[in-house]
């Protein structure tokens, strides 16, 4: 291969973006002498609250404790299973698997590679039984208790569908969001769909804390056992505690967040339109400039609602293309582009086969996707020439 397009520095597929204000913010903080849970932890809660437009907001040290505290507070139990989807990162299902629990896969619809009605509906009836009452595993006999659905890149799944087919089996929904903010699906923001939503802080999101979640919920009652469970079960925080004396009434876990990690996430979402619309237009930019190369798919817009764009993810058919992914993610790589993969299915990964005997000719979709599937560099912070020596060098390999 010729090496046209080589560039001098190394670009990663993300970077998160710091603006001297955020840097100020944080300094304003450690100055302050509060650093942990006080009161820009509040602050940003509210704040994200009301852009998303949820009753009850907390945030936690990372998404995989918001989605932990989230099975807790239904009360799932090792007599219990959850449905999710079989293309998502390991915490989405290893939050099932603290309990004792069952994580039961559903298989992706190919175009935008997310759990749909259909697959959700398939995997109901292919693996659970439905006796009027309750949802159960067939392998099992465990008691189905949740759906979590994944939006992915920051496309949205078919909420609407997915809560009347989670209602007919009196099923939660816990949406995994950690890619979908700024999303919005129905003209409804992503975050006020589901019993539970949880979003990832984590450094390559929309915004970032450094590490970092926050759950939104319309469930008063379960968001207050959730605050009280996200520190040690004490019945009030350090910043609300009248005195010395405090009462441990469950036995909570140490989730959560610090002022300094709010500090960020408060100014960062007043950066996040503005994020989010140069991630758009660089998207946007890669459609058109790739419209042309045969045996690539591209992501579509989100025709339901507002995509986040949080990944670019195309899909790269070896029979068709001039060279298959791993070779296009090599040769990205010797001109210093660099690419990621979302995601390895979860049946892939040792443990999950070992543990729970996922079979892959059960994925059939999520094969497909995992052998042409790659991520291409997509963050706020792109320069024009970043943007255009991403677009040459898949050009210049894929045409």
């Amino acid at each position: 291969m010729n090496m046209l397009t080589s560039r001098k520095t190394f670009l990663p597929f993300a970077l998160p973006s710091i603006s001297e204000d955020a840097i100020e913010e944080v300094a304003q903080v450690l100055r302050s002498g509060w650093v942990t849970s006080g009161p820009k932890v509040k602050q940003f809660e509210m704040e994200f609250g009301d852009f998303v437009g949820s009753k009850e907001t907390i945030a936690v040290n990372s998404a995989t404790a918001g989605l932990h505290l989230a099975l807790e507070a239904i009360g799932l139990s090792s007599n219990d299973a959850a449905i999710t989807s079989s293309v998502t990162f390991t915490a989405t299902a290893e939050v099932i698997c603290y309990f004792g629990a069952e994580p039961i896969l559903t298989d992706i619809d190919p175009i935008h590679n997310i759990m749909s009605p259909e697959t959700l509906e398939t995997t109901i009836s292919s693996k659970c039984k439905w006796n009027g009452k309750e949802l159960t595993s067939k392998k099992t006999g465990k008691r189905i208790k949740a759906i979590l659905p994944v939006h992915l890149a920051g496309y949205t799944c078919d909420m609407e569908a997915i809560l009347d087919i989670a209602k007919k089996y009196n099923l939660y929904v816990i949406e995994d969001a950690a890619h979908a903010f700024p999303a919005v699906h129905k003209n409804k923001m992503i975050g006020t769909w589901g019993d539970f939503t949880v979003f990832s802080f984590y450094a390559t999101k929309g915004i970032t804390t450094g590490e970092g979640g926050m759950i939104t919920t319309h469930h008063k009652e379960f968001a207050d056992r959730i605050r009280r469970m996200r520190l040690h079960g004490i019945n009030r925080d350090a910043f609300n505690r009248p005195g010395w004396y405090y009462e441990v009434v469950d036995a909570g876990y140490k989730y959560n967040m610090t002022d300094i990690a709010a500090a960020l996430g408060v100014v960062q979402l007043k950066e996040s339109h503005g994020f989010w619309e140069r991630r758009t237009e660089i998207a946007k930019h890669y459609n058109v400039e790739f419209s042309g190369l045969k045996g690539v798919k591209l992501p579509k817009e989100d025709e339901n609602g507002i995509h986040s764009w949080h990944l670019y993810r195309i899909e790269v058919d070896p029979k068709m293309a001039k060279i298959g992914r791993d070779t296009l993610v090599e040769e990205l790589k010797e001109r210093n582009i660099g690419t990621s993969l979302h995601f390895i299915p979860i049946f892939e990964h040792p443990y999950y086969k070992k543990t729970f005997g996922f079979q892959r000719k059960e994925y059939p979709n999520a094969c497909q996707m995992y052998d042409k599937s790659v991520s291409l560099p997509l963050f706020a912070g792109m320069t024009k020439t970043d943007e255009k020596d991403v677009i040459d060098a898949v050009k210049e390999l894929l045409s």
